[in-house]
């Protein structure tokens, strides 16, 4: 659920369907978002896959060019051996031709056998070795291919790596007030706990909120090829308040658009970087019902996506 103004108590049948409007582009966002994530694992796998079966083919070529080599030295002494045999006859049809034609005739049609077979078999081997120099060409297009993601996925993974140590050291005073940064399917997730942020019930920033706010503000707005994805999280205990927020949806909402309003406050972030959205406490961290789970449930999570456009062309390309 997305929200990008605030709820007053009195609405207009048309502001209602904005608001509505702007609750359903929400709802694609991300659907989409969920949807490419899926995406991008389903690709790792695809070309974990690819890898193997290419390594299988690699190991299958190797083979076939040590059989082909064997049968080439076979070749090349049934050559040597016919050569030898042509050398022997012509010298017993030069001893033999005054004495018997016959013979002579079929030592010669021994001879022309011997050569169209050798003949033959040169050019099976030739296509043989065309045929095995085009499969190893396109072997090293794909690897060539393999690598170039191999690549691209490792760079995604050191940039992520820097991306959680910069915003790890950005947030340092911060650890043991409910902060914990950590990655997690290629993004970096920074999880705060209610009480780092807000008073209870409440979506306002508290001071030592902002300010841990204000420190990822400055890491995020060096970051531009980064997405950011802040999502309110609830324990299961219905919200009692009144006035505009009437439920922990409600409620969840605002804190993350307090967060994205704070982070675009303290920090040179273009918007469309940022997507707020409630989760109420349909997606807790631990199902038990006691008062140290809801506590780790009550949480607002930063997600920080890197920008995977190289890659995807380059599975599209391919």
């Amino acid at each position: 659920m997305v929200v990008t103004a605030f709820f007053t108590g009195c609405v207009t049948q048309q502001k209602y369907n904005e608001l509505q409007l702007k609750y359903k582009r929400a709802q694609d966002e991300l659907t989409f978002m969920t949807s490419e994530n899926q995406n991008c694992q389903d690709a790792k796998k695809a070309l974990a896959a690819q890898l193997s079966e290419l390594t299988s083919e690699a190991e299958q070529l190797r083979t076939d060019t040590v059989r082909l080599y064997r049968q080439a030295r076979v070749c090349a002494m049934e050559y040597e051996k016919a050569k030898k045999d042509y050398d022997e006859l012509l010298k017993n049809f030069a001893d033999l031709s005054n004495n018997n034609q016959n013979t002579i005739n079929n030592l010669l049609g021994d001879r022309d056998k011997y050569k169209d077979e050798l003949t033959l078999k040169e050019k099976v081997l030739a296509m043989q070795k065309d045929s095995l120099l085009k499969v190893r060409a396109e072997l090293e297009m794909k690897e060539q291919r393999i690598n170039e993601m191999q690549s691209i996925l490792a760079q995604k993974d050191a940039e992520v790596k820097a991306l959680k140590d910069k915003v790890a050291n950005a947030l340092k005073g911060f650890e043991g007030s409910g902060l914990n940064v950590y990655e997690k399917d290629g993004k970096v997730y920074v999880s705060m706990d209610d009480k780092l942020l807000f008073a209870s019930g409440s979506w306002n920033l508290n001071e030592q909120g902002l300010n841990a706010i204000k420190n990822l503000a400055q890491v995020l707005e060096n970051e531009t090829d980064i997405s950011v994805l802040i999502e309110g999280h609830t324990d299961n205990v219905p919200y009692r308040g009144s006035g505009q927020i009437k439920d922990n949806w409600d409620l969840s909402v605002m804190r993350a658009t307090s967060v994205v309003k704070a982070l675009l406050g303290n920090g040179d972030i273009d918007p469309k970087r940022l997507s707020a959205s409630g989760r109420s406490e349909y997606l807790p961290l631990d199902e038990n019902n006691t008062p140290e789970a809801r506590a780790k449930n009550r949480r607002t999570e930063i997600i920080l996506t890197p920008n995977l456009d190289q890659l995807f062309k380059l599975i599209q390309n391919n």
